[in-house]
């Protein structure tokens, strides 16, 4: 039935939903490895999360931005000027407009160790966190043979790379970058929506914020309350959701397609048709 959206796209789908009361799934390729790009910041975001609760960060500090961490896109990491921001607030910009150099700096602040240990603690089996975004650009200016993230920069702006070649780097090869499965996702977002109040509720708040993305939410019922977290690269289009129905069911859902045409907006339309036949086989 997912297939059915995807082919005649040019798109190949994997994705899964779950019930988060009961755990129930069910999905298609959902084992499958995939690339998490900037769905990497919800793990980074929940071990954030779970630190302050401990008492292992003090939400409060204060951290300095400067040229040297910017990575360029949206928020601090298109930042003309330095800045001082504190940690809480880097965490709110790395989730609601996904702001990769936010994303480096919670990760240096946590720790790298506690990230690449988190699939471990929460059972995630097919789950693999090498580190930040940071450490993803540099092993693509590696893999190019480029020097360093300013000398990547430019030779992405110019153009001389192509699109196949960069296809061809460790950033789209989930053996060699940070990765996941749809399955794997839907039972993190139950681990979390299930997991300690005051932590569930701060992710849960960043996630409804979210200003990039909303792929599975496009055709969404307009009673449903929606909190993503989305990922792109060329060639995939990312994202994973909870769904919270008027009649108080909960919904992970998690989709991944591969992308081959220049069609985003009908292979985004198509992850939400996708979302909803999840749901409606679910319910079943």
């Amino acid at each position: 039935m997912i297939d059915e959206f995807f082919a005649p796209l040019g798109a190949r789908a994997s994705a899964h939903i779950r019930d988060l009361a009961d755990g129930r799934g069910l999905g298609v390729r959902e084992t499958e490895p995939v690339i998490l790009v900037s769905v990497v910041k919800l793990f980074i975001a929940w071990e954030f999360r779970r630190q302050v609760e401990e008492g292992l960060v003090d939400p409060a500090a204060l951290v300095r931005v400067t040229a040297a961490d910017r990575l360029g896109g949206t928020g601090t990491a298109g930042f003309r000027h330095d800045s001082q921001i504190s940690v809480w607030d880097l965490a709110a910009l790395m989730m609601e407009v996904s702001d990769s150099t936010a994303a480096d700096l919670v990760a240096r602040h946590i720790g790298i160790g506690s990230l690449r240990s988190l699939p471990a603690r929460t059972g995630l089996k097919g789950t693999r966190l090498i580190g930040s975004p940071r450490a993803i650009l540099e092993e693509v200016a590696r893999d190019l043979d480029v020097s360093d993230l300013e000398a990547l920069a430019h030779v992405l702006e110019s153009g001389s790379v192509s699109t196949e070649e960069l296809r061809g780097t460790s950033a789209w090869d989930p053996a060699r970058t940070n990765a996941s499965t749809p399955a794997d996702l839907t039972a993190f977002l139950r681990h979390v929506w299930n997991g300690p109040a005051p932590v569930a509720a701060d992710v849960r708040t960043w996630m409804s914020r979210q200003l990039t993305g909303g792929r599975l939410s496009r055709l969404a019922p307009s009673g449903v309350a929606v909190f993503g977290r989305s990922g792109s690269l060329p060639g995939w289009r990312n994202e994973v959701a909870v769904w919270e129905w008027p009649d108080g069911r909960r919904h992970a859902i998690a989709v991944f397609a591969q992308v081959t045409r220049d069609n985003t907006r009908e292979v985004e339309l198509a992850m939400s048709r996708a979302a909803l036949a999840l749901t409606d086989a679910l319910g079943q």
